[in-house]
This record gives C-alpha cells, sequence and structure tokens, in this order.
C-alpha cells in the first residue's frame, strides 16, 4: 500500500513509523525543514518538503498512485483541504485530524460527505471518551471490548498490597484469564509462566466479560464507582467530556473549573446537569471550599501541562482517589507517573492509535494500539485453509512476540490452553508486538498466502 502522510509531528511520526515497519510505501510530506530533516534521519520513507495543500506538491509525492493519504496537521483547513484534493486524484482513502467543532460537528450535514474525507477525527474528543470509559471502570488504567462486547481487555496497576504480587505466572489460577502482556518501565513484555509479577507492573488481562469481576477479585483490586468528579478546564476536552458523561446520563456529580469567566459561562449555559465554578484550579483555597478531595476522580484537561501535573499533585494531596492529567509532551509521561499522577494521557498519541486503528482494518475485525511500543490487539478471523485451522495450539508455530488471549467460537468464549484447536472462522483476540504483525496474520488468512 502507498500512503502519504502530511505532517510530521508526533502524529504523523507514529503513523509512518508504523506502516513503514510493515513495509508499505510511506511519502511524508513536511513544511517544517527541520521537522523533515528529523524524520528522514529516523525512518525509512520518503520526505517531500512542502505544503500538503499544494496540488503540486500532492503530485512530487506521487498522489495518483496513493491508495491513502493521511492529513495530520496542526491546521485544520489544511489537512481538510488536502484530503479533499487527494479526493480528486483518485485517492481511496483519506483521513484527516480536526479539532475545530465548527467544522467537525456541523448538525445539517456529515463533514466526510459533502468534503470526501473517510475518517474525520478530533484529538480532543477522542480522548474525552478514553477518559468516559475510566469513568466508567476506575480500577482500570485502560479498558478495550472485543467480539460484541464478550471479552474484555483490561490495563490493571499491581500495587503493593496486590495478591497477585512476587508470584509466577504458573502459579496463578488462570482457567478464566490470560495476562497476554506486561507493561514494565515503558517497555511490553510477551510473559512465560516463569514470569514474576512485580508491583508497578501493568498487566493486560483479556477474560469473558462477565468473568472480569472474578479476575479483578483473584487480584485482590476491588471494583470501584465513580459518583463525583471534577474536571479542570472548560476546554474542548472537558466540554466533550461533561457532554459524554451527561448523554450516557451516568450517575455522576460532575464540577467544572474553569478560570475564563466567558468559558465558564458558556458551557455553564450549555450544561444541564453539571456545576461550573468560575476560579482557578491551583488555588488550594477554592479547591478546599469546594470540597474537591471528596471527589472520586480529578481530571486535569487544560491546555497547560504544568498546569495540569500541579492541580492533579494538588488533589491528590487533598484526597482524591484517583487523578487523571491531560499531556502534550509524551516525553513528560513517565515522569509524571513516577510522581503519582494515576493515569498520563496525550491526545497526540491516542489519535495516532485511533487513526491506526482504522488505516489497519482489512480482513482484520478491529485493532487496538497499546502503548508507546505500538503493540496491538487484533480480533482476527481464522479463515478455512489457512496455516492456523485444523491445529492445536501447542503445535502452532505462533511467533514469540504474539499471544492468543481469546477464541470465540459461535456464543463460547474460550479461554485457550495448548490443547485447544483453532476451527475455521474462529474469532481470535490476538496480542503481538509489532515485529510480529505479519506472521501472526499470515497464519489466519487464506492459506498463509
Amino acid at each position: 500500500m502507498k500512503c502519504i502522510i502530511i505532517g510530521a509531528g508526533k502524529v504523523g511520526f507514529s503513523i509512518a513509523q508504523l506502516l513503514s515497519s510493515e513495509d508499505h510505501d510511506v511519502v511524508v510530506i513536511e513544511q517544517d525543514e527541520d521537522r523533515a530533516a528529523v524524520v528522514d534521519e529516523a525512518l525509512d520513507v520518503q520526505v517531500v518538503a512542502g505544503s500538503g495543500a499544494s496540488w503540486a506538491v500532492l503530485e512530487t509525492a506521487g498522489v495518483k498512485t496513493a491508495d491513502m493519504v493521511v492529513a495530520v496537521t496542526e491546521l485544520d483547513e489544511l489537512n481538510m483541504i488536502a484530503c479533499l484534493l487527494a479526493k480528486q486524484y483518485g485517492v481511496k482513502t483519506t483521513v484527516a485530524r480536526v479539532r475545530d467543532p465548527e467544522y467537525a460537528e456541523t448538525p445539517h450535514f456529515s463533514p466526510e460527505a459533502l468534503l470526501g474525507i473517510d475518517l474525520i477525527i478530533n484529538p480532543e474528543k477522542v480522548t474525552a471518551l478514553e477518559i468516559a470509559k475510566i469513568v466508567k471502570h476506575p480500577e482500570a488504567l485502560n479498558i478495550d471490548y472485543y467480539a460484541d462486547g464478550r471479552v474484555q481487555l483490561t490495563e490493571l496497576p499491581i500495587l503493593d498490597d496486590s495478591l497477585i504480587k512476587d508470584k509466577q505466572l504458573k502459579e496463578l489460577d488462570t482457567s478464566k484469564f490470560v495476562i497476554v502482556s506486561i507493561l514494565r518501565n515503558h517497555k511490553m513484555i510477551i510473559p512465560s509462566g516463569e514470569d514474576v509479577i512485580y508491583a508497578g507492573d501493568r498487566p493486560f488481562v483479556i477474560a469473558n466479560t462477565k468473568d472480569m469481576p472474578d479476575v479483578l477479585k483473584l487480584f485482590g483490586i476491588r471494583r470501584q464507582k465513580v459518583e463525583n468528579i471534577t474536571i479542570l478546564g472548560a476546554g474542548r476536552t472537558g466540554r466533550y467530556l461533561a457532554e459524554i458523561l451527561e448523554e450516557q446520563k451516568a450517575p455522576v456529580n460532575i464540577k467544572i473549573i474553569e478560570k475564563d469567566t466567558r468559558k465558564a459561562m458558556e458551557l455553564s449555559e450549555s450544561l444541564k446537569n453539571s456545576l461550573v465554578i468560575n476560579g482557578d484550579g491551583s488555588d488550594l483555597d477554592l479547591l478546599e471550599t469546594e470540597n474537591v478531595g471528596q471527589s472520586d476522580l480529578f481530571v486535569a484537561a487544560t491546555d497547560d501541562d504544568k498546569l495540569n501535573l500541579l492541580c492533579s499533585l494538588i488533589a491528590k494531596n487533598l484526597g482524591v482517589k484517583k487523578t487523571i492529567a491531560k499531556v502534550k509532551r509524551s516525553d513528560i509521561m513517565p515522569l509524571m507517573e513516577q510522581i503519582g499522577i494515576d493515569i498520563v494521557l496525550s491526545p497526540r498519541i491516542l489519535t495516532a492509535g485511533a487513526i491506526l486503528k482504522y488505516i489497519r482494518k482489512g480482513d482484520i475485525i478491529s485493532v487496538t494500539v497499546l502503548g508507546e511500543d505500538r503493540a496491538e490487539m487484533l480480533e482476527l478471523l481464522a479463515l478455512p485453509g489457512s496455516l492456523a485451522v485444523g491445529k492445536q495450539l501447542k503445535k502452532l508455530k505462533f511467533p514469540s512476540g504474539a499471544v492468543i488471549g481469546a477464541i470465540v467460537r459461535g456464543n463460547q468464549v474460550i479461554v485457550p490452553s495448548g490443547h485447544d484447536e483453532i476451527k475455521a472462522f474462529d474469532h481470535l483476540m490476538v496480542f503481538t508486538l509489532p515485529k510480529s504483525i505479519h506472521k501472526v496474520e499470515k497464519l489466519f488468512n487464506n492459506g498463509g498466502k
């Protein structure tokens, strides 16, 4: 596949890195000469200097033979124009990052239909949706569903009082779940039975959704409930989050703190069941007066990384059970987690993951991109005649960087063992590191071709 990526920021770089590692023909268009040089040196891709909204630059990049154009610059208008031009050249798939709700959420028509853009993605909305999932499952760090909701993947924290801390995997009763990976010191590990679970680990656990409460008990994790949430910042992320929670009619008391009087008044008028407070979220007296310490969840969603960090730490000190901080700079995420912020989210990384999830679809039913290593959770269909069909797992030469987490056969969810046999049309949930993605796909597609 030939893919043109317009914009070599964090999002564009991540997408180019993944696609080039899978041997796709990737061309990156970037106006900034310094950034273009960084991409040219770091990645095995062609780099074209110039604007993605220029027909001449697009032609130089090979738009006439491109299968996909992904426009992810900081300018909404440039992204939309680039995709519109690409469609005129006959490009099959176009993706645009569009942040301004005036463009992305028009009430009378679909901007995708009007402009010919196949996917319009809004980073702030993607971030708000991710936080909304955590509001539903605050005991988890990350959660996703597969097979129409029957299979659940959950990233869990291992604390000092965890019941499985310092135990080898082979000591655990894994009849209801599979630990497909462990995130340790920001590195993904595919564990074996000999591996030990340590405090600070973040295992990715896959199980039948109805069995997940039992799995949490085994881990010594109590199911939690968010009844009171405080959101710092009435910008796009804070607004989207409040709107999503109100639409879901979640039994949550929502409190929003916004320093800008105009923004606070506008949001107060548009929301129905949320309390908007005009004030400084870093003011300790204000936070104490408004009983922020009684919140189950504190979300720092301003556009200022330092303010989000400071206010999250203050909220934690006041007694808030869980804190979430939004950050632009992904390089400071590890530091923020080390000093006590429970969950740190980067809209850029989430956007890159959402776009990759979209463009990686094909014969694959669904994809979730996980962690900084860009590991993937694939939901695959075992096609008749493929290499894996008719073989027991223990006899299957499965790539070392991948593991099958669950098999769905009809209405049955199977936690696999080495004796289970792959049958035609099974749905398989497979965790894989980037190096093993192609090998996994070859096992399950038409004859391994």
